[in-house]
Order: structure tokens, then C-alpha cells, then sequence
């Protein structure tokens, strides 16, 4: 097992309570819908080992989409939900997870902000969860064959410095 989430459930949705609110208010966002908070599901697969959270009032959709991206990108093998994301099906990104060389995997999966900010989110969860940075956690992923969005490496988009700590 990595960590116990359950004994860490309280600071771990702190960090996600506090992301949620410096990402709404970052410079440079817009957005035309309301954000009511965010769902959050962490967990290590084929364990009871999980979390699954609400911070403020996310939608009944937000915390239906959190679970389903993580269980439809675990179902396909996929480190991202990203790779079987389907706007047309209503299956969405957001969804990521980390492989260890032992086998192990954690995953993360939010949702209740537009989709690269639940990606973002998600990410920052698990570095916080495994005291690595987020750059660190994107370059797992992308190293096990995930797909992250773009933005994350645009130096010019308002989330660059939220994923590589500037």
C-alpha cells in the first residue's frame, strides 16, 4: 500500500478545498459557468484503500463524472481518462493515474471545474499525497502512456505555473 488515504482524508480535501478556490480566482481564467465546488476520488486500484470527497457543493453530475472517468480509464488500462475521453458519449477527461515500477498504482480523479483544472487538481493531489512536485507526477504519467492537456506545458496559459510551480 502507498498511504493509508483514509487517515490523510481531511488534509487531502484541504488541499483540494484550496486549490479549487486559488484556481477559480487565478488571472487569466474565464469561465461562463458557475463553479460550485469539485468531487474527489482517490484511490489505489483493486484496494478498499480511497477517498471520495466533496469539497463545497459539486453538482450530483461533478461526483457522478468523478467516479466514472476513474473506473472507465482503469477499465481500458489507461493512465488518463484523457485518452478515452468522448464529449459526443459524455465521457470525459480528468481522470489520472501513476504506476510504480512495483506494480503499484494511485489514481486521481476530479471534477466540478472545466477540464483541465479538475486535470490540475488531480495532479497536485497525488504530488501532495506522495510529496513529489506536479511536474514530477505529469512525467509519470506521461511516461506509463497518459495524455495530459496542453496547456500544462504552454508557458502562456494561466495553469503552467500551477503544474510547474512558478
Amino acid at each position: 500500500m502507498i498511504v493509508n488515504l483514509m487517515k490523510q482524508r481531511a488534509e487531502i480535501l484541504a488541499i483540494a478545498e484550496h486549490w479549487f478556490d486559488v484556481i477559480t480566482n487565478l488571472p487569466g481564467r474565464t469561465d461562463l459557468k458557475e463553479r460550485t465546488g469539485i468531487q474527489v476520488l482517490i484511490r489505489e486500484p483493486g484496494t478498499r484503500n480511497l477517498i471520495f470527497g466533496s469539497v463545497r457543493e459539486p453538482s450530483e453530475t461533478a461526483m457522478f463524472f468523478a467516479a466514472e472517468k476513474a473506473v472507465r480509464s482503469y477499465l481500458f488500462g489507461h493512465s488518463t481518462s484523457q485518452k478515452s475521453e468522448s464529449i459526443e458519449r459524455m465521457e470525459f477527461a480528468d481522470s489520472v493515474g501513476i504506476m510504480f515500477g512495483d506494480g503499484t498504482e494511485l489514481q486521481a480523479s476530479v471534477s466540478g471545474l472545466k477540464a483541465e483544472e479538475d486535470t490540475a487538481v488531480a495532479v497536485i493531489l497525488l504530488a501532495n499525497i506522495l510529496s513529489q512536485a506536479p511536474i514530477a507526477i505529469c512525467k509519470n504519467i506521461i511516461g506509463n502512456g497518459g495524455k495530459l492537456p496542453e496547456c500544462f506545458f504552454d508557458k502562456n496559459h494561466y495553469l503552467y505555473p500551477v503544474i510547474n510551480g512558478q
